[in-house]
């Protein structure tokens, strides 16, 4: 579509998106957006190369159903399920494993006591993170203890990591520029 084509073309457009987003990391559409061509890269992979090469589906592991590939994905990329949470959010109205939430704390408050956190929350302190730019927060609420609260732009790294490293790894290489495949007579 347009100028997206291949599943590097979507890898691309991935790192754009995500750079977009560290430029604002309080936008919610800048990170929905970043979630979303995230979540759909698999498709991609698998419909540009990854069905038809047999050798890598071997090297990972998998068989020849793109679920095979999404199971892979999962086992080695945890963060992954949340990625396909906010995606699949982002179209669909439902109710999440988390909460997804805009904070800051304004350079004012630093020298208070408690400061960075939300005493009034209705289940508890709520981290205030920054120095006045908003950012975003994932809260797997308190039964995740300690584990509670992490950055959307944290999520969103590592799984921009991982498909940099998949396809590092993986991904057929990149036909040098300005050439041309040409078949072979029958």
């Amino acid at each position: 579509m347009f100028n997206i084509v291949t599943s590097r073309d979507h890898l691309a457009e991935l790192e754009a998106d995500f750079a977009d987003f560290l430029t604002e990391p309080g936008s919610a559409r800048r990170a929905r957006h970043c979630a979303v061509t995230a979540y759909h890269l698999h498709e991609w992979v698998w419909g540009d190369w990854l069905k038809d090469d047999q050798s890598t589906r071997e090297a990972l592991g998998i068989g020849n159903k793109k679920g095979d590939f999404v199971a892979w994905i999962e086992r080695v990329c945890v963060w992954f399920l949340m990625i396909q949470e906010l995606a699949n959010g982002v179209k669909h109205p439902r109710k999440m494993s988390f909460e997804a939430r805009r904070v800051c704390l304004l350079p004012s408050a630093r020298e208070l006591p408690n400061a960075g956190f939300e005493d009034s929350h209705w289940d508890g302190p709520m981290p205030f993170i920054t120095d006045g730019t908003e950012v975003l927060l994932i809260d797997y609420g308190p039964e995740a203890g300690e584990h509670r609260w992490m950055l959307a732009g944290q999520l969103l790294y590592v799984v921009v990591q991982f498909w940099r490293e998949f396809f590092a790894r993986y991904a057929p290489p990149v036909p040098p520029q300005g050439s041309t495949v040409i078949a072979a007579a029958s």
